[in-house]
């Protein structure tokens, strides 16, 4: 009897102990905000417990299958430290048997603000980002542009937007340059005027809009060429022409 009352005090304790200890941590009213590790929530429901240096913070939710291993399989998130200027701050992280498998990483700027996203995927390695500005790396951690992709593209239709198209070419004012200039500009620089070389496209690639407009420029002026060719053929042919009507030997 006297055990059993032993055990059963024993119990009690641990219980009181346990509520203290979850009161002091915890916040749970009938109504207001929840807090889990802090007596201070500040939204609706507030984990406040620090997460730093890689820790696991909150599990958002766990399937059966690989949950036995390491940390398990869930949906959860991880916190890391923001004393670093651009490192990681939080990743919402996918885990499966224990090992990330993709995740979404949130990294801290160099101020307040400046803080930017990566998406990683199979082994938890690094497929695309937004950097601060708002451009979007593909294969690429460094984008110069709104979109950089280090890969291949595919797509059904690709629309550019270009200004100065140029059917300035046509206008009467226009200074054609002339096929013994084109002539001489390709044997000194080894590629049409306007036109970048084959050195630049490597360096520094190709602007679809603009390189369309160049290309289209140079089109109309060949065109303009074949034109006054013609009209240069035409005339010799009708010389040609008069000229046999002339030696043409006349009948006796």
């Amino acid at each position: 009897m006297q055990t059993n009352m032993k055990k059963s005090l024993i119990l009690v304790f641990q219980i009181l102990i346990l509520g203290f200890y979850c009161s002091a941590q915890n916040t749970l009213p009938a109504s207001g905000n929840v807090g889990i590790g802090t007596t201070n929530p500040r939204a609706v429901l507030d984990v406040g417990a620090y997460i730093p240096n890689g820790a696991l913070g909150t599990v958002l939710g766990r399937l059966s299958e690989g949950d036995a291993s390491g940390t398990g399989t869930f949906l959860g998130v991880r916190g890391f430290n923001t004393n670093e200027v651009g490192g990681k701050s939080f990743a919402l992280e996918h885990n499966f048997y224990g090992q990330v498998n993709s995740s979404i990483n949130f990294f801290r700027g160099g101020a307040i603000q400046g803080g930017y996203i990566a998406f990683n995927t199979f082994d938890n390695t690094e497929r695309m980002r937004i950097d601060p500005l708002g451009n979007v790396g593909i294969g690429t951690a460094v984008p110069k542009e709104k979109l950089s992709v280090n890969g291949n593209i595919r797509a059904r239709e690709i629309k550019v937007e270009t200004a100065n198209w140029p059917d300035y070419v046509f206008a009467k004012d226009y200074a054609l340059p002339s096929l013994k200039e084109t002539e001489k500009h390709i044997q000194e620089k080894g590629h049409l005027p306007g036109i970048p070389s084959a050195e630049e496209v490597k360096t520094n690639g190709v602007d679809l809009g603009e390189m369309n407009a160049r290309l289209l420029k140079k089109i109309e002026e060949l065109t303009l060429h074949l034109i006054e060719q013609n009209k240069m053929l035409k005339a010799m042919q009708t010389e040609v022409n008069s000229l046999k009507i002339v030696s043409k030997p006349h009948a006796n």
